[in-house]
Order: structure tokens, then sequence, then C-alpha cells
């Protein structure tokens, strides 16, 4: 949705909610219900599910009322589903997934992401709330040991970060990822790769365009100071040791520290700055209390349990059994309690999306182009990776976009844009029509997607110069900086046999990175690669044109 489409009021009031949610104000609750009146007075469906999503978020990012957050969620996706905004259906979907990781169910929140993912792949556009499903889906995997397939998922995450720096939190982000990061890297004992994140949380830190309050973050603080102790400099462990402990014990842990905390706490015990952690045992005690989440609660039993056997205070080891106990039973009830709730809410949900017809599976031609769209794709792709796999045979994606091709829609208008496009697309069509073995598919904007079955590196290479080249004849006049040009376009492609577990977004990964690379050196040109990470050695096995 464009939020400017709905007048200066609106948008002004839109602006100051996001800052207030960059800054983590306190008002921001006020101005999300300001905005809620305005949308409910405009009676606009879209507008109504937006502010009722920014409305449950501002509840989980500055309160402790899970109840208020959980009705005006369910409110936000009744609405967004009836409208189709998938953006914000996939960033409701992230929230159910973290609500659910704080109250001990991590099974349904992996099920609330991958459904936010599933509306990701849906989207016409690219969008930047990929990366946070990817970043919690990593967060599972990190909790239960996984390290490797947790990295795998957090670079996922930074790179769809990226795609949107106008997100008001896009800088925080990063910075988690760069944390994230480091604290895979300690477990995988990879020095070097945590030296270049510290490195990352540091240029960042110099950026006057990113809030100083972000780097007094507890997970921040946290990892400046595992990853200063894991390489040996004292003098920067003990700063933030110091910054972390004073904050951990005079203010308020939010919710999504909490775990966090228990995580500290258990490295001062062992490192030997036990009596920074009575003092913090005290504080989590405070906060819990206004939290009133069993989950946490019995979380901060089990480290209570380690302390005082550290400590050889029996009696109060046994305290904290108890405690345990009582709050596993409370966790227990509350676990069924929510699955009833979340097992309504989808009832509710899926009675809805078999009455509206936006959400209705779409059309499955591109009406511009007459080539598949992002749904066909998806579809198309399932069937073509199980089929490849199965039958040993490689499977090539392309990712091709126009070059500049803002600029040459700007300048020339949409209707010539349009008409640029569509005659790509017939060059596109006329290869499929060559071969039975390629398919293509409009991948939104000026993107399109190739696949290429069971064919080598010279086939799918002589193919793609080839419309490449055909493209480059059409002599689309393209000017810019007074300097006479044409049209052309950069094509990134991965071939390779698929392996059980590969799907169509590990290729698309692998094609982005190459194509990345065609803009960052020359555009109008052809890479293919094998591996799904630009790396020096794959570049020297790459293909160019």
């Amino acid at each position: 949705m464009n939020i400017e489409d709905y007048g200066r009021e609106i948008t002004e009031l839109n602006s100051k909610m996001l800052t207030e949610r960059a800054q983590l104000s306190p008002n921001l609750i006020g101005t999300c219900n300001q905005l809620l009146r305005k949308a409910k007075d405009e009676g606009d469906t879209q507008l109504l599910g937006y502010a009722y999503y920014y409305l449950a978020d501002a509840y989980y990012l500055i309160s402790t009322d899970n109840k208020k957050f959980n009705l005006n969620l369910l409110k936000a996706i009744e609405l967004l589903q009836t409208c189709g905004d998938l953006e914000h259906l996939a960033r409701c979907y992230n929230l159910l997934g973290i609500d659910a990781l704080s109250h001990g169910n991590p099974e349904l929140a992996l099920d609330f992401y991958l459904t936010g993912l599933k509306y990701c792949e849906e989207m016409p556009t690219k969008s930047s709330i990929s990366g946070f499903l990817q970043f919690n889906i990593g967060q599972i995997y990190f909790d239960n040991g996984d390290i490797k397939s947790a990295l795998a998922h957090i670079r996922a995450a930074y790179k769809g970060i990226r795609r949107n720096k106008k997100d008001s939190l896009y800088f925080r982000n990063l910075l988690y990822c760069y944390c994230f990061q480091a604290d895979c890297y300690i477990l995988l004992d990879k020095k070097d790769s945590v030296e270049k994140c510290l490195q990352g949380i540091n240029q960042l830190e110099q950026d006057r365009a990113v809030s100083r309050e972000y780097f007094l973050d507890l997970p921040v603080l946290d990892i400046l100071m595992r990853g200063f102790y894991y390489l040996g400099e004292m003098d920067l462990f003990e700063k933030y040791a110091d910054m972390l402990s004073v904050t951990l014990q005079n203010d308020k842990i939010p919710l999504d520290g909490m775990e966090d905390t228990f995580g500290v706490c258990r490295f001062l015990m062992g490192v030997g700055r036990v009596g920074e952690v009575t003092r913090i045992i005290k504080n989590i005690e405070i906060s819990l209390t206004e939290l009133n989440i069993p989950n946490l609660k019995k979380g901060y039993a089990k480290l209570k349990i380690e302390f005082y056997e550290k400590m050889g205070k029996e009696d109060k080891k046994a305290k904290a059994y108890e405690e345990f106990f009582t709050a596993s039973m409370e966790q227990e009830k509350e676990s069924i309690a929510n699955h009833k709730f979340f097992l309504n809410m989808r009832n509710r949900l899926a009675v809805i999306e078999k009455e509206n017809s936006v959400l209705q599976k779409q059309a499955e031609t591109d009406s511009l182009t007459g080539l598949g769209n992002r749904y066909s794709l998806n579809k198309f792709a399932e069937a073509a990776f199980e089929k490849a796999y199965a039958g040993k045979y490689s499977l090539a994606v392309e990712l091709l976009d126009v070059d500049n091709f803002k600029y040459y829609n700007d300048t020339y208008g949409h209707q010539a844009g349009d008409q640029c496009l569509k005659r790509i697309a017939d060059s596109i069509i006329a290869l499929c029509r060559s071969n039975e073995g390629i398919h293509a598919f409009r991948y939104g904007g000026d993107e399109f997607v190739i696949i290429y079955e069971d064919m080598t590196d010279e086939q799918i290479m002589s193919f793609a110069m080839g419309l490449r080249n055909q493209v480059a004849g059409f002599k689309i006049r393209s000017d810019r900086n007074r300097e006479v040009g044409y049209v052309t376009i950069s094509q990134g492609i991965r071939n390779s046999v698929p392996k059980e577990n590969n799907k169509l977004w590990d290729y698309m990964y692998a094609a982005d990175n190459a194509l990345y690379e065609v803009k960052d050196h020359k555009k109008g040109e052809v890479v293919l690669l094998h591996d799904a990470v630009i790396s020096k050695k794959s570049l020297d096995k790459a293909q160019h044109s």
C-alpha cells in the first residue's frame, strides 16, 4: 500500500508513528490509536488493517499487555486478508511467531514464520519482511544447537533486510544481524569471522545516520562483551561487561531481552563475576512480576538453580527447584490455552480466505507481458525441482532485469516503460517456444525469471547471450548524462543438479548474487554460477559472456 495516497494528515501521522517506533517512544501506542481512529473515519479496509498491525506491534515493543497485542493482531490479519495486503500479512505472522516463541512454543512459532514466508513468495515486489522471518527462523535453529543452519538463515536475513532501507528500524535490524552472525561464529570457533562481525558493528556505530541508542541495546552489548572476551581483548571485554552489568542491575528488562539476560548471567558466572549476577537476578524478578509469562519464569528458576548450585546454597537451590516445577505446570496450562486460541484464529482466517476472492488462487498470467506470474513460477518450480532431483539432471534459474529501467521509466513515461517490457517479454516468449526445456515468468517490475531444464552450461549461455544480443539489437534509445545509449539487460544464472532440500529460493539467491556481480562490474552481461554464494572460488569457475 502507498500511505501517501491517503492525504497529508494521515501521511504526517504515519511518519510520526514510524519515527516513534524507531525510537521505541512511550507515546507510540497513543499515536497508533490516533492513526486507527483516522482509518475508521476513512472506512478503508487496507488502512484499518495497517493501523491494527502497527498497534499490535506497538503493544509488543513497549507494553506487557499480551491480550491487547493478540486481539489487535487478529483484527489486523482478518482485514489484511480481506484486502490482500500480503506485505503486512507476512509481518503479522512474524509477530505471531515471536509471541509464540516467547511463550515457549517453537514449533508453533516456526509454523507462523513459514506461513509469513509463503506470503513473501507471493508478493509482486521485494520486501524486507522476508529478512525478519529468516532471522527468527535462524534463532530457532540456534536455540536447538544447529549453528550452521542458523547461520544460513541469518545470511538470508541480512540480504532480505537490505532490500528496504526505508524501513524505520533498518539500521537496528542490520546491527542485530551482525550480532547474530558473531554469536554463531563464536560457537563455530571462527576467529576471523568474529572479528569481521565486530568491525561491521563498529562501522555502523560510526555512521551518523544510525541512532546511538541502538548500541546500548542488550543484544549488542552482550555480543560485544562476549566477542572481545573470545578474541582475548580484555580491556574491551571489561568495558562492555561493566556497561552491560550496570544496565541489567538497574534498568527494567524488556520481554524480548529476558532470554538474553539469562545468557549474560551464565556468562558472567563463568568468568567469575558472580557478585553482579546476584544483583541482576534480583532485578530479573522485578521485571518478571510485570511480565507474568510462565515460560520466562521457568527459565528464571532454572538460572537460579544453576546459580545457587555454584554458590553452594542448597536451601535456596531447593526453593528454586520448587519454583521451576510450579512454572512448568503454569506453562503447560498456558500452552494449552495458546494452542486453543491460535486454533480458533486459524479456523476464522480459513473461512475468510475461502470466501475472499482476493486471496483465491490468482490468475497464472501476467496481464502486461503474457508471461507466467509469480504464482505460476512458484507452482511450476516446485514440480521442476522435484523432477530434476529425481532424474539427477541439472536445473538452471536465471534472474534477468532491465538495466537502469527506473531512469528509463521516469524519463520516457510509464507507457513507454510498459512497451519496453512488453518487447523484451515477446523475445523471452519466442525463446521459450524455441525449446520446450525453457520456461519464463515475470517476477515483478523489470525482473524476469527463466528456468532451463536439463541443459549444459554452454547451451544455457548460448540462449542467454542470444537473448541479450536480441534486446541490444532493438536499440531502444535511453539517453543518460547526455550520452546516447540503448536499453540493455543483465542476467545472473545458477545451473546445477538440485540436492534433496534445494528449492526455488536457493537458486534465486545464487542467481541474484550473480546478477549483483554483473551490476557491480559491467551491466548488460551474463554470469553463470554453480554455487550459491559469490566467492573467489565460485567466480573462478563461473562463465561470463
